[in-house]
């Protein structure tokens, strides 16, 4: 006698666990049935086109089903019939409570993702984008050939700037001291720099205007540095009053300015011959001056930080140099990473993060694409993580000690967080949904978890700005 009420209670929880797994099941079935119809990327998803946790849920599904079948035959077998209505009550709440740690378990397969949480409508198209500011967390500028919009940290658009009529805005400053930016606008193309303006980023207001020639502009500490044919001037990066005037030589051309608090920086080609001169930011006092290692004309120089100095240098000749160098404080060259040539695998495109110590690139190998970092002292390559066939599209500082890489493949788009010690990844790279990406972009952490993109392709038909959000639920 003592035997049965066992037996019975074994009965009764078996009918319990079969609901609950009969309840996984049927939702692993709903869900697998979404990513393949729904998410997938093709009509019918293969090997390497499935949404990442489609294996999982095929393969549990079933298992869930048998094992609800099986559970559900015991008591049957053992001639208890049909269960009494207090435990058919208690086997449905049991399966609507398994349905929470099934939910958790495909939100673990299916890994995290972001999708697009809000943006802005693309407007004027053939107002080709000229980069962006981010002069504080949350806050964008965004400059186009019309002039300069600003965004707020919910992607809404905030004061704006025209570019005045028939003169374009080409160029902007690369840093934003004190939260002034420098932007030129020129008079037709090819001729930026025929008006250098002064922007405060947090009003959009016009600080002071200064018409010059074909001019180069750069922020450096409390000056703003105007290149133009014959000098390199210091402007009041406030007021616009002059400060100091270097004269430049005849025979040669200044090809790129930048700076820092303490230090103006710019680059001349003289000839066949080119150099790099700092000069102290307040008063134009020559500090050091450098020659380059090239030998022939120089097709692009890039300035890629001004502490420590980092050159981008191209020449045009077929074996000339092409290269980042590395500079000390006192204008040495103490390094240098290759772009091209036998040993070169950095890419102009999506331009090298420098953080810290480190400048860290997409590289293209013959055994595939990747991220390396290299040392600012001396060149070397501290780490490289390999990606495969993936497409680098993006880097970007996203928290303490990380860099965040953009990547795609065939079917979809990931963001990976690697540390910048070592390379590894942080977690599991992040599915980006859908979003409206173009060939050129730039994004930056918003709230947790949060990222705001800008585009800057220059068909200006996708959203200029968007933000994506963790995904919850579908």
């Amino acid at each position: 006698m003592e035997r049965l009420p066992r037996v019975r209670f074994l009965g009764h929880l078996a009918c319990a666990a079969a609901a609950a797994f009969a309840a996984l099941a049927a939702l692993y079935l709903v869900l697998l049935a979404k990513l393949v119809v729904a998410d997938a990327p093709v009509r019918v998803c293969g090997i390497d086109s499935c949404p990442r946790g489609t294996g999982t849920l095929a393969l549990l599904a079933p298992l869930c089903a048998a094992a609800a079948w099986l559970l559900w035959r015991m008591p049957r077998k053992r001639g208890h019939g049909r269960a009494p209505v207090h435990v058919r009550v208690i086997a449905v709440c049991v399966a609507l409570a398994a349905l929470g740690p099934g939910w958790s378990g495909f939100e673990w397969m299916r890994g995290p993702q972001l999708d697009l949480s809000g943006w802005q409508a693309p407007v004027h198209p053939a107002a080709a984008p000229v980069g962006v500011w981010a002069p504080a967390p949350g806050r964008l500028v965004r400059a186009r050939t019309d002039g300069l919009v600003s965004y707020d940290g919910e992607g809404r658009k905030g004061w704006r700037l025209p570019a005045p009529e028939r003169t374009p805005l080409c160029a902007l400053s690369r840093t934003i001291p004190s939260g002034i930016g420098l932007l030129a606008y020129g008079e037709s193309a090819g001729t930026c720099g025929s008006q250098v303006v002064a922007v405060d980023l947090a009003a959009g207001l016009v600080r002071w205007t200064r018409d010059t020639g074909r001019a180069l502009v750069a922020a450096a500490g409390p000056s703003a540095v105007v290149a133009d044919r014959d000098t390199v001037t210091g402007l009041d990066l406030r007021g616009g009053q002059e400060l100091w005037r270097v004269p430049v030589p005849a025979d040669c051309t200044v090809k790129a300015v930048d700076g820092s608090e303490q230090r103006a920086l710019y680059v001349e080609e003289c000839g066949d011959a080119a150099r790099i001169t700092a000069v102290d930011a307040r008063t134009g006092t020559r500090a050091w001056q450098t020659a380059l290692p090239t030998a022939s004309r120089l097709r692009e120089v890039r300035v890629l930080s001004a502490v420590p100095p980092v050159l981008h240098v191209t020449e045009t000749a077929e074996r000339g140099i092409d290269a980042v160098l590395l500079l000390d404080d006192t204008g040495r060259v103490r390094g240098s990473v290759p772009a091209s040539g036998p040993d070169g695998d950095l890419l102009s495109e999506p331009s090298p993060v420098l953080t810290g110590d480190l400048l860290v690139t997409p590289v293209k190998q013959e055994k595939g694409n990747g991220v390396s970092a290299y040392s600012l002292t001396d060149g070397r390559r501290l780490w490289h993580a390999g990606v495969g066939d993936d497409e680098v599209r993006g880097l970007a500082p996203t928290g303490p000690g990380e860099v965040g890489v953009v990547t795609s493949d065939r079917w979809r788009t990931y963001l990976t967080h690697r540390g910048l010690g070592d390379g590894r990844r942080r977690a599991e790279p992040t599915v980006l949904r859908d979003l409206p990406l173009g060939e050129r972009f730039a994004f930056y952490p918003g709230p947790p978890g949060s990222y705001v993109f800008v585009n800057l392709d220059r068909k200006g038909l996708l959203p200029p700005v968007f933000d994506v959000d963790p995904v919850f639920g579908w």
